[in-house]
């Protein structure tokens, strides 16, 4: 059995261990997020189930994604003012967006964890850093701008 699909077969057995059913655009959504390999919209995962199983409504997408969530296979993160995207959980980063050219980049968690120790020692605040992204300018649109 491929990588792949060891992953998809692991993630749906979660699903039913959760006591989640099995269905066709279950699957189907839980391939194109393996396929995916990086970051992608609800709106892009409906689209393509869609192709598939025309009939399935892009709330069946959503619910499915914040199943996926709870379970802590998925995770979202809102990139500037742009829609929610999703990525399988596991990959420890944070991601930076570029106002200018929307660029992303991820960093690895290990990089910002002095500052949420600090944020979270000073003032008692617990942050939760895995729905946000940190927006500001890339170092190319800095230096075309200068």
């Amino acid at each position: 059995m491929s990588a792949r699909a060891t992953t998809v077969e692991a993630i749906l057995a979660r699903l039913s261990v959760a006591g989640r059913r099995r269905t066709a655009p279950r699957q189907a959504i839980v391939e194109m997020l393996v396929d995916a390999k990086g970051h992608v919209t609800a709106d892009e995962l409906a689209a393509d189930v869609q192709a598939r199983f025309p009939s399935v409504n892009i709330s069946t997408v959503y619910r499915t994604l914040d199943t996926l969530e709870d379970l802590g296979i998925v995770d979202h993160v809102h990139l500037g003012h742009g829609r929610a995207i999703y990525h399988l959980a596991g990959d420890d980063h944070q991601h930076l967006v570029c106002e200018r050219c929307e660029s992303v980049e991820e960093i690895p968690f290990a990089k910002l964890r002095p500052m949420i120790r600090t944020i979270e020692r000073d003032h008692g605040f617990e942050v939760d850093r895995r729905h946000f992204a940190i927006v500001g300018l890339c170092r190319r649109c800095r230096s075309a701008h200068a």
